[in-house]
């Protein structure tokens, strides 16, 4: 039996810090009080994989090309207004240019008043799915591989 190298053992342990610290805790947040801080939550850890995924790109390029790649098709239209979103959220609190909102499904990347809407629950199974697509082409492209040691190996 082979052994793991070094690589996939540390992509393992970034790994399950991941599921441990972002996917693990922002369920206890999707709920009438915690939605933005679940979407400043989602939006970090988006943040976080794109980080990994392009450190050589500025970090709007990375983000914007992270959910092009690994969010699912309906995303991709919306990457540069999700990023205006984070920038927006992350340091002022505000949702522009959505409107966000929780137990509502049937709303998520619907616009209503033109104004295109997350729901929570489904940005979070979004970001799910988003970061099962990275780890997976981790584990197996040499590529990103070299993008991910480079990453955290920075010292920024």
């Amino acid at each position: 039996m082979e052994q793991p190298d070094e690589m996939s053992l540390i992509a393992a342990e970034f790994r399950r810090h991941f599921d441990q610290y972002y996917l693990g805790v922002i369920p206890r947040l999707l709920n009438d009080e915690g939605t933005v801080l679940a979407f400043v939550s989602l939006l970090t850890a988006v943040e976080c994989l794109a980080g990994a995924y392009r450190p050589n790109q500025g970090s709007g390029e990375r983000f914007r090309s992270f959910i092009r790649t690994y969010f699912p098709d309906p995303y991709k239209p919306f990457a540069e207004q999700l990023w205006q979103f984070r920038n927006r959220m992350v340091h002022s609190f505000n949702p522009s240019p959505f409107a966000i909102v929780c137990h509502q499904s049937r709303m998520h990347l619907v616009k209503a008043d033109q104004i295109p809407v997350l729901n929570a629950e489904d940005f979070y199974a979004d970001v799910v799915v988003a970061a099962r697509r990275y780890f997976t082409a981790l584990y197996s492209d040499l590529e990103l591989q070299k993008r991910f040691e480079k990453r955290i190996n920075d010292n920024d």
